[in-house]
């Protein structure tokens, strides 16, 4: 009759005393651990005794292999201060950088910072430290890579974080995103821009007001005549958002021309639609200009409307925008 302790349940993933061998002679057992060294070495003899298909006795660690062991578990515990201090150390040179150099390590910088600022206490730390110091130079820096990654790190140091977004808006910041959008040749620079810009801006109305001073809105029209998917998206989503929680912002879009360059994008479909589309539907909501302006016949919206979805038509994947075409399609037309 089976003992009650094999009748138990294992808990899954727990570290369990290897089940009893046959065995020949006496061959010790793994002790019981009680701190985090011996519960490595139980470890890793409950897994030799596991694999092994032979009798096999503890043997004294190398060396070597004892060293780097405890360096591991020594690298557990960090200092995130100093590790952030060495990387804008690094970072104070990035401006030396030029056309043809290795950008590695300036990239590398930026994406330990990244890797802790996520949290908000820690991002806030960064800045207290004078980590803001590094932002404008590689903003500017010749590197696309630096540019991009720099552009990241804003974006997660500000996001859900209004310390963070108090500091980019008094230190100049702002402009110098604009700038990157409005010029920037490399698309995914100008992406990641535009990810800084949104997580700056969404619910904070100050920051909103700096983005209109330094013309964004404007500047996100031009951007969207470039007709690269991956920044449509980013702008529509930013706009769409914005319009929803900025008193007025709806009415400006539409007054600078936003309606004729977005009827323009969904002349063929495309993994963007279903921002560009819910950008409009937002815009006719409770709008009776915008609803004016793509009634003209120089917006041609009607027959772009009919012309998609008759392209779109029994393709299961464009669901979504075909709901977004009809909805814009009825209050346009139907009623008219």
């Amino acid at each position: 009759m089976a003992s009650n302790q094999e009748n138990q349940p294992q808990i899954a993933g727990a570290i369990c005393a290897p089940p009893p061998q046959p065995q020949t002679g006496d061959v010790p057992q793994p002790r019981q651990p009680t701190n985090l060294q011996g519960l490595l070495k139980f470890a890793m003899e409950a897994t030799k005794l596991e694999d092994a298909p032979h009798e096999s006795n503890f043997q004294p660690m190398e060396e070597a292999r004892r060293k780097f062991l405890e360096e591991a578990l020594n690298s557990l515990t960090v200092d995130v201060i100093e590790v952030l201090l060495k990387q804008i150390k690094i970072l104070e040179k990035v401006d030396t950088l030029n056309d043809d150099d290795d950008d590695s390590e300036y990239t590398t910088a930026l994406d330990t910072i990244s890797d802790f600022v996520c949290d908000i206490d820690t991002a806030n730390d960064f800045h207290k430290i004078g980590g803001f110091v590094i932002v404008s130079p590689c903003l500017k820096c010749k590197s696309p890579k630096v540019r991009a990654q720099v552009c990241n790190l804003l974006a997660e140091l500000c996001q859900n974080n209004a310390y963070c977004q108090r500091v980019v808006l008094e230190n100049g910041i702002m402009p110098i995103l604009v700038e990157i959008v409005e010029q920037d040749p490399e698309v995914s620079v100008v992406v990641k821009a535009l990810y800084a810009i949104s997580c700056i801006v969404r619910q904070n109305t100050g920051a909103c007001a700096q983005f209109i001073q330094y013309k964004g809105v404007q500047v996100f029209l031009e951007a969207l005549k470039r007709n690269e998917e991956k920044i449509n998206i980013k702008i529509c989503f930013l706009l769409r958002a914005l319009c929803s929680s900025q008193a007025d912002f709806k009415s400006r879009v539409v007054f600078v021309g936003y309606i004729p360059v977005l009827f323009s994008l969904i002349s063929a479909p495309k993994a963007s639609d279903e921002h560009v589309l819910g950008l409009i539907q937002k815009l006719i909501e409770d709008n009776a200009a915008a609803i004016n302006e793509c009634r003209q016949n120089k917006v041609n919206a009607k027959e772009i409307l009919e012309n998609y979805l008759s392209e779109i038509k029994g393709k299961v994947e464009y669901s979504n925008e075909e709901e977004l075409c009809n909805t814009i399609y009825n209050t346009l037309f139907a009623q008219k």
